[in-house]
């Protein structure tokens, strides 16, 4: 076996090559890069921070939080093609929404943190054979889980930045197949607008004009 000594010495060793892939990269963590790493080489396929051309991307007005499960219901009674991943900001947000669904007829199921890591692995596991049609999940959770062949994000509570909208419609429209994402957002959401709208755009979907003169929040 190795000592501590030959694991740091291997770990340090010159023929060590670090690559760092990210669907963002904020200047703060490219001057980390900078200052902890030694002949950088950074590779951008396609234009930073923006979301990929294969998910079709759309906004949906709600009018209020009750709108929300309006628009949910509504969207499954006109179809879908599972898998879904849904986006909530909050655990007791995930528990809320998965009681309203499951009454619909829908196998529909959560994970987040509060739950135990075999449930959450029996989970990933259902949704990942076709048992469970709709995830609803807390973005923080989802980050650290592959998810593959998704047909639809719903961003059922409106992201908080560009760069947690681009992390959540990111887990569609992956290796050039098709993706749908669909983001609804409420009178409340208004301030936070503008950045996703403009992620939108970048991309080629259509956006409406007036969300692109809303005044840029600060940090």
């Amino acid at each position: 076996m190795l000592t501590a000594a030959k694991y740091i010495l291997a770990c340090s060793s010159p023929k060590i090559r670090r690559a760092f892939f990210s669907a963002t990269f904020g200047t703060d963590v490219e001057q980390w890069c900078r200052l902890n790493l030694d002949n950088l080489v950074s590779v951008n396929i396609g234009p930073r921070n923006t979301a990929a051309e294969t998910v079709e991307q759309e906004l949906l007005f709600v009018g209020s939080e009750s709108g929300k499960v309006l628009a949910m219901r509504d969207l499954i009674k006109k179809g879908f093609l599972p898998p879904v991943l849904v986006f909530v900001q909050s655990i007791d947000r995930a528990r809320e929404l998965f009681h309203e669904l499951v009454y619909e007829g829908i196998n529909v199921d959560v994970i987040h943190a509060e739950r135990t890591q075999q449930q959450r692995d029996n989970v990933v596991t259902s949704f990942r054979s076709g048992k469970i049609w709709v995830l609803i999940c807390t973005a923080l959770l989802a980050r650290g889980i592959d998810f593959k062949g998704i047909n639809l994000v719903i961003n059922y509570d409106f992201p908080t930045t560009a760069v947690e909208y681009i992390h959540r419609i990111g887990r569609t429209g992956r290796a050039g197949h098709k993706g749908k994402a669909i983001t609804f957002f409420t009178e409340d959401d208004k301030p936070l607008l503008r950045s996703i709208a403009t992620v939108i755009k970048q991309a080629g979907c259509p956006v409406p004009d007036y969300m692109l003169g809303f005044k840029k929040i600060k940090r």
